[in-house]
C-alpha cells in the first residue's frame, strides 16, 4: 500500500537524491510532453485533463464552478446544475475540524441513487467554512478532493482541485490533487504536479510517483533503477514494485493475492492493462474491473453500488451476442440463460422492436425479474430511456402501473403521471386500473403532485397496498413502512388514524434487520433538530451505507429521511423515500 504522503517523515539522503535526480529529469526530459503524446484519452473510460488554474474559476462545459465572496480560498465548488447546490451554509455551527472528520468519513453511499447524488453534491458545493483553529489549519478542501477521488467521482475530483488549486500549494495539498489526477487518469497532469512538489517535499509517495512517471515516459531504465532503489530502502508496496516491474520490464502482471487501493494503484493498474486484484473494496479499481469485465451479473451490481453509470451497463447489454433465433422469440430462451444475460436480450429486443405492445412486455418483464433478482434499481434507469418512446395508451393499461412506477423511480415525473393519468381515467370502470391507481398514490404524493386527483388515488390506498402483494402480511408490513415514510419525508400529520396507527406499533414485531449504530442515528436528530445540513446529510449518507439497502432496518431508513427534510432538505428526502418505497416493496400478487 503506498505510503501516506500525509505522513510526517524525515526522509533518508538516499531518498532526497532519488527525487532529486528525477526532478531533473523530468524538468529536463520532458515527461509532461512524452505522456501527451503516449497516452490519448481513451474512449471507454472517463478521463478528465484540466488545464492550468486560470484567474477565475473555470471547469469542463457542462459544469460550473462558483466561489463565495469570502478571503477562503477554500470555499469554492463545481456543480453540474446550480439548482442541485446545497445550501452555502452547510456547514455553519461546526468547527473546521469537525467538518473535515465528517467529510473524511463519508462511506460510500450504499445502493440508494438519492444519496450517492446527495453524496456528491455534498463535496462540490461551494459553501463557508468555520474559520480555521489549528496551526496550521486543517484544510476542507483538501479533504473533499480526497474524499471525491476515494469515493469514485474522479473526474469531479480533478475539477474542484483544479479550481481550488490556489488553497493547495501545500504538501498535502498537491498530494490530492495527484490524488485526484491519479484517480481521472489524467498521467501529464500528476507528473506536472509530482514534478512541482518534489522540490519541496521528498516524501516515498512523490519518489514513486515519479518513478512511475519516469516509465510512462518511456525512461524504462531510469524508472527501474529508482524503484529498486525504493524497493532497497524498505519501501513496502508489493503492487506497485510488481506493476513497476512489468512496466519496465515487460514481465507479464501477477496481482494474485496483492490488494489494489488508491489512486496510483489505480492508474498504474490501467496503464499496463494489469488483471485487476480480487479485492475491490477501493471505488475505482472496483470500476476499472467492472469495465474490463464481460461479467453482466457483476456489472449490474456494479452498477447497484453506484460504480458503474447506466449508459456504461446499457453498453454491456448491447456488447452481448445472441442468436438470431433468440432475439426473434426472447421470452422462449429467457430461462434457459442467466438472469444478466436475459435482461441484455430483452434490451436488445427492446431497440429492436417497434411495435408498442411487444416493447412494453419487454420492459414489465426485465423489471419484474431485475426486482426478483435484487438489482432493480440499478437496472430500471437502463430501461427508462428506451421506454420513454412508448406511448402512454388505452391498449397499455396493463402495463401502465409498472410504467409509472419505472418513471417516478428514476425522475421522468410528467411522463410517470402521463401513465397515471391512463389508470385514473379508467378506474371509474376497471376495478383493476382502479386498484393500481391506488396503489401508485404514495410515489405521486411523494413526487409533489397535488390536487384532486391524487384525493382521488388516495381512496383505497391502504386496501390496495396490501391486497396487491402476494403475501399479506408482507403487505401490511410495507404499509406501515409506507405510512411512516410518508409522514418523515412530508412531516404532515400520519396518513391513518391515530388510534389505528397507535394499535398497529403496539402489536408490531421487533425489527431484527440491521441498522445504524445508536450513536450516529442520535447525532443525526441533534443535526437535524439544529439545522446543520451538511453534518444531517454526511450522517444519513453514513447511516444508509451501515447495511445493504435490502437488509437495512426500515427504522433507519426512516430516521434519515425524516432528518433530511427537517434539515431543509426536503427534495433529497423525498428522492429517497421514493427509492426506499418502490425496493421495500413486496412481491405482488400474480394477476387473476
Amino acid at each position: 500500500m503506498p505510503v501516506s504522503p500525509n505522513r510526517d517523515v524525515t526522509p533518508p539522503v538516499s531518498l532526497l537524491l532519488i527525487a532529486a535526480a528525477l526532478w531533473v529529469g523530468a524538468a529536463g526530459g520532458g515527461v509532461a510532453q512524452a505522456q501527451v503524446q503516449l497516452f490519448p484519452p481513451l474512449e471507454t473510460e472517463p478521463t478528465a485533463s484540466p488545464t492550468p488554474a486560470p484567474a477565475q474559476p473555470s471547469a469542463p462545459e457542462g459544469m460550473s464552478v462558483e466561489s463565495l465572496d469570502s478571503v477562503d480560498a477554500e470555499a469554492v465548488g463545481a456543480v453540474v446544475d446550480p439548482s442541485e447546490a446545497l445550501p452555502a451554509t452547510l456547514w455553519t455551527g461546526l468547527s473546521r475540524a469537525t467538518v473535515a472528520a465528517l467529510i473524511d468519513g463519508l462511506p460510500a453511499a450504499g445502493d440508494y441513487p438519492a444519496a450517492r447524488s446527495l453524496s456528491r453534491r455534498l463535496l462540490l458545493t461551494a459553501a463557508s467554512l468555520p474559520p480555521a483553529d489549528s496551526d496550521p489549519p486543517v484544510s476542507v478542501l483538501r479533504a473533499r478532493v480526497a474524499a471525491l477521488a476515494r469515493l469514485g467521482f474522479s473526474a469531479d475530483a480533478a475539477t474542484l482541485a483544479q479550481t481550488g488549486a490556489d488553497a493547495l500549494r501545500d504538501p498535502q495539498g498537491q498530494a490530492a490533487l495527484a490524488g485526484a489526477q491519479l484517480a481521472a487518469f489524467d498521467l501529464p497532469g500528476a507528473c506536472a504536479t509530482a514534478v512541482q512538489a518534489a522540490t519541496r517535499d521528498a516524501s516515498p509517495f512523490w519518489a514513486k510517483l515519479l518513478a512511475f512517471c519516469q516509465a510512462v515516459a518511456g525512461q524504462k531504465d531510469q524508472a527501474s533503477l529508482a524503484a529498486q532503489t525504493l524497493l532497497d530502502m524498505g519501501e513496502d508496496d508489493p503492487l506497485y514494485f510488481m506493476l513497476m516491474d512489468s512496466i519496465t520490464l515487460d514481465l507479464a502482471p501477477e496481482v494474485g493475492g496483492l490488494t489494489a487501493v488508491g489512486p496510483l494503484h489505480y492508474a498504474m493498474l490501467r496503464f499496463a492493462d494489469a488483471p485487476v486484484p480480487g479485492d475491490l473494496r477501493d471505488p475505482n479499481i472496483a470500476l476499472l474491473a467492472a469495465r474490463r469485465s464481460d461479467d453482466l451479473a457483476a456489472a449490474e451490481v456494479a452498477a447497484l453500488r453506484g460504480l458503474l453509470p447506466p449508459g456504461d451497463l446499457a453498453d454491456k447489454y448491447l456488447a452481448e451476442k445472441f442468436k438470431e433465433s433468440a432475439l426473434d422469440t426472447p421470452l422462449e430462451v429467457l430461462d434457459q440463460i442467466s438472469p444478466a444475460g436475459g435482461r441484455a436480450l430483452l434490451y436488445q429486443v427492446l431497440l429492436r422492436w417497434e411495435i408498442p405492445a411487444l416493447r412494453a412486455e419487454a420492459v414489465a418483464t426485465a423489471l419484474d425479474r431485475a426486482a426478483a433478482d435484487g438489482v432493480g434499481l440499478a437496472v430500471a434507469p437502463v430501461f427508462a430511456g428506451p421506454a420513454l418512446d412508448i406511448p402512454p395508451s388505452a391498449d397499455l393499461l396493463w402495463f401502465a402501473e409498472d410504467a409509472a412506477r419505472l418513471f417516478y423511480r428514476t425522475g421522468h415525473i410528467d411522463r410517470a403521471r402521463a401513465w397515471h393519468a391512463l389508470l385514473r381515467n379508467a378506474a371509474l370502470t376497471d376495478t383493476a386500473a382502479a386498484e393500481s391507481d391506488a396503489r401508485l398514490w404514495h410515489l405521486a404524493m411523494l413526487t409533489g403532485e397535488t390536487g384532486t386527483a391524487l384525493g382521488r388515488s388516495r381512496q383505497g390506498w391502504e386496501e390496495a397496498v396490501v391486497s396487491g402483494a402476494r403475501d399479506a402480511d408482507r403487505g401490511r408490513t410495507h404499509l406501515a413502512f409506507l405510512q411512516a415514510l410518508i409522514a418523515a419525508s412530508t412531516g404532515a400529520e400520519a396518513v391513518a388514524g391515530e388510534a389505528e396507527l397507535r394499535a398497529a406499533a403496539m402489536a408490531a414485531a421487533a425489527e431484527d434487520r440491521p441498522g445504524a449504530s445508536a450513536l450516529t442515528l442520535d447525532l443525526l436528530d441533534q443535526a437535524a433538530s439544529a439545522g446543520r445540513s451538511g453534518e444531517t446529510a454526511a450522517l444519513s449518507i453514513a447511516a444508509l451505507a451501515s447495511a445493504p439497502a435490502p437488509e437495512l432496518s426500515p427504522s433507519t431508513v426512516t430516521a434519515v429521511v425524516r432528518s433530511l427534510r427537517r434539515a431543509g432538505l426536503q427534495r433529497d428526502a423525498r428522492r429517497l423515500a421514493v427509492e426506499a418505497a418502490v425496493l421495500a416493496a413486496p412481491e405482488p400478487r400474480s394477476p387473476d
